[in-house]
């Protein structure tokens, strides 16, 4: 009996290796855009995606079917986060010199609305169930904030206070939970939306600086670029369980729905890709300093912007293991 239960122990270890094997990324696409391309946005239907491009204060447009760049529009000053609503109606840009916020029709792409936030908006977030978007701010000092906005009526209904230098924000499923992590305080603060209130402070690696669910939302991962490893967060219990050493400063992470985890390693030039249990199936290059990545939703694409080559790199997510 044992013996057998060892022999489906070994199977199950080589279908797995063999599983991970695999997966391939393979560089399809290097698309032109702005200069300095930051974070990206797809619209709902995953049709088109949107870059923010930071110095030459313009939003690209890409064709993901053709995989070109079919238009280009004002952002505003150093537009930097990007995000779309659930009806695909409106976009909203952060312009991080400025310290505004702006509001622009997603068919017509003329600006409907500027928006006063906090000094330093960094990036932006919107709930999957509408209604509102939450901004990141450096603010000054040593204090950052989150500045909640109601889509509808772009007026700005409170904020929150949270650590230094707060990057990037998730939202859960049912839009009750906001999950912001703050870079120069090395945390990862949880606030109740309708309370607009911090009900949690976890401690982190050093740098954290981007953050995604797991398929269930249980567990958080959390792109740590200061010790080049992600956290990984159990939601339920709230607590960081262990830390993964990935390639060095990896400054974005996606999760797909089969729990693959994919990191952008940016000082490393390179897009990694991890099985739900941290283990590495592969590493492609990318160019200088890749920011972000995007999974397409049918989750055949990644699409990283690089900041420092103008371009989208653009990999297919191909898994030729045989069906079993």
């Amino acid at each position: 009996m044992k013996t057998n239960q060892l022999t489906r122990m070994v199977l199950l270890l080589l279908i797995g290796l063999t599983s991970l094997s695999a997966v391939h990324l393979t560089q399809v696409k290097k698309i032109k855009v702005g200069n300095s391309p930051t974070y990206a946005a797809l619209s709902p239907d995953g049709r088109l995606l949107f870059v923010a491009n930071f110095a030459s204060d313009e939003i690209s447009v890409i064709d993901t079917a053709t995989l070109r760049t079919i238009k280009k529009f004002y952002g505003g000053h150093e537009p930097v986060g990007i995000a779309i609503t659930p009806d695909a109606d409106k976009i909203f840009v952060t312009n991080l010199a400025g310290g505004l916020i702006k509001v622009i029709d997603a068919k017509t792409y003329e600006v409907k609305d500027d928006i006063k936030v906090g000094d330093t908006p960094s990036n932006i977030t919107i709930s999957p169930i509408g209604g509102q978007a939450f901004v990141t701010n450096y603010g000054r000092g040593r204090i950052g904030r989150i500045d909640f906005i109601d889509t509808s009526t772009h007026r700005i209904l409170g904020e929150v206070e949270v650590g230094v230098r707060p990057l990037a924000s998730v939202v859960s499923e049912l839009g009750d939970r906001l999950y912001v992590v703050c870079g120069g305080s090395n945390d990862l603060y949880i606030i109740d939306i309708s309370q607009r209130r911090v009900i949690e402070t976890l401690p982190v690696g050093q740098g954290p600086d981007a953050l995604a669910f797991s398929p269930d939302g249980n567990t958080l991962y959390i792109s740590n670029s200061g010790t080049h490893d992600v956290s990984i967060v159990d939601l339920i219990d709230l607590k960081e369980i262990r830390r993964e050493k990935v390639g060095s400063k990896p400054f974005s992470i996606a999760v797909n729905q089969d729990g693959f985890i994919f990191v952008v390693e940016s000082e490393d030039k390179t897009l990694s890709l991890f099985s739900p249990d941290f283990e590495k199936i592969t590493t492609v290059k990318v160019g200088n300093r890749p920011i972000d990545v995007k999974l397409s939703p049918d989750e055949r694409f990644a699409y990283v912007t690089v900041e420092q080559d103008n371009r989208v790199f653009v990999f297919e997510i191909t898994d030729d293991t045989p069906d079993r």
